[in-house]
């Protein structure tokens, strides 16, 4: 099959017998929603780690100093 051949059928192919706007319609929705979906696990692993990474934080980098009457003055 050389390119003409190729060039003259990939139009109707594309146009998939007229369906072709419903048919490439429903596979850019889908991959638009596959997308978001990975975006938004990403963000949620993202968000989990940084809350685990706090939780494991030592309690002494938590604490704030507590001033006494001495050091106050």
């Amino acid at each position: 099959m050389n390119a003409p051949d190729i060039l003259s059928w990939f139009p109707s192919w594309f146009a998939m017998g007229g369906y072709g706007l419903y048919v490439w319609g429903s596979l850019g929705m889908c991959i638009a929603v596959v997308v978001a979906e990975v975006r938004a696990l990403r963000a949620r692993h993202r968000a989990l780690l940084q809350e685990m990474a706090a939780d494991e934080a030592p309690a002494h980098a938590l604490r704030q100093p507590v001033l006494t009457r001495q050091e106050a003055t």
